[in-house]
């Protein structure tokens, strides 16, 4: 069995890869904010932090299953004890996930056209998008 400093550890690993393979449409990662915001606020972007750098430890029941109806997993992802299958399985849900939101025609539409634009093209795009995001709250 693990000890509680190794779990700790693990739960830390865990947190960051969902960090770096549950990306926003444009791949980059959720900022703590932002997955504060989609807990809806069950969690501080401060104690998010902590979590992810192992500063903090042991998260209750409810952080856990908040955290794991942001990112799109089973609360179970936390304690599996085979670190090399979490991650397979973080990455495999993110696929599924990405897959969910092309299901919307008018998506796929979107993300077809852009495909055509330059780098600069998309950047805009980019831009654009996040600006409608921020203005709908």
């Amino acid at each position: 069995m693990a000890s509680s400093e190794e779990s700790n550890k693990e739960f830390a690993q865990r947190l960051d890869e969902l960090f770096k393979t549950c990306t926003k449409p444009d791949g980059s990662e959720y900022s703590y904010e932002e997955v504060q915001n989609g807990t809806g606020k069950a969690v501080t972007a401060a104690y998010i932090w902590r979590l992810r750098t192992g500063k903090a430890t042991n998260p209750g029941l409810g952080v856990i299953r908040a955290l794991s109806r942001f990112f799109g997993v089973s609360p179970s992802y936390f304690v599996r004890e085979d670190p090399a299958k979490a991650q397979a399985m973080a990455r495999s849900q993110a696929n599924v996930d990405l897959a969910a939101r092309f299901e919307d025609d008018a998506v796929k539409d979107i993300a077809l056209r852009a495909s055509e634009l330059d780098e600069a093209g998309k950047q805009a795009l980019l831009s654009m998008i996040e600006y409608i995001l921020q203005t709908k709250k």
